[in-house]
């Protein structure tokens, strides 16, 4: 397993936490590959850690579905399953479009105008960041104010933003970028519906294209 070559821990954060940061970034970025074996003595050379929080690390991200862990076998990233990631795109949309209508009328002239900013840059890029808390998913997550739905979300987006980043093509980077602008126009415009329905839209009409990119693939590859 090649881990990143990255700076120590940083004592700001639990060790435990750190190193579950670490490996997330690792395979979302797809600097850990699908399928890529996790060794927990590689592992913890890189982090500078013990097996306690190295293992801890692993069953979170076992829990997230970004790490398979057969006992006595082997530790591995999870490989992409087409039809997972379609039924996860579907679940995913439905949340956050549920939280975009519902936050729509609490957003205030700032959140507005963040919204507006967040539809500058390439489309990658727009898509990458948004469907993040630092992105314009996170100003409605932040006005919807419902932790269970946000933490559902932190523990599912991941997966789906690693399948992104994995992607050969900027397909669908490409559709998502009028649908993201539809919702962000809509929710500026305080039409709560319509911003809804722009969110699914984002999620079963363009977002869906990853899974389908990867089920062509898997068919090639037989």
């Amino acid at each position: 397993m090649p881990v990143p070559v990255t700076e120590a821990a940083s004592p700001r954060r639990l060790i435990r936490d750190e190193v579950f940061f670490r490996l997330l970034d690792a395979i979302v970025d797809g600097d850990l590959l699908p399928g890529e074996q996790l060794y927990d003595a590689e592992i913890e050379r890189w982090v500078g850690v013990s097996r306690t929080p190295v293992r801890e690390a692993l069953n979170q991200l076992a829990a997230m579905g970004l790490v398979e862990i057969l006992p006595q076998r082997r530790t591995r990233v999870t490989p992409i399953e087409p039809e997972r990631l379609r039924d996860l795109i579907a679940t995913v949309g439905v949340l956050v479009a549920g939280v975009v209508r519902d936050a729509t009328p609490l957003l205030t002239d700032v959140d507005r105008a963040a919204l507006r900013a967040e539809t500058d840059g390439d489309a990658a890029a727009v898509i990458r960041t948004g469907l993040s808390a630092d992105g314009f998913l996170g100003i409605f997550l932040r006005r919807f104010d419902n932790g269970t739905v946000a933490r559902l979300l932190k523990r599912h987006l991941p997966e789906m933003q690693r399948a992104l980043n994995a992607s050969r093509s900027g397909a669908a980077f490409t559709k998502a970028r009028p649908a993201v602008k539809a919702l962000i126009d809509a929710a500026t415009a305080g039409k709560a519906d319509k911003a809804g329905r722009a969110a699914m839209d984002l999620f079963d009409k363009a977002l869906v294209t990853i899974a389908d990119e990867f089920a062509t693939s898997q068919k090639e590859s037989r």
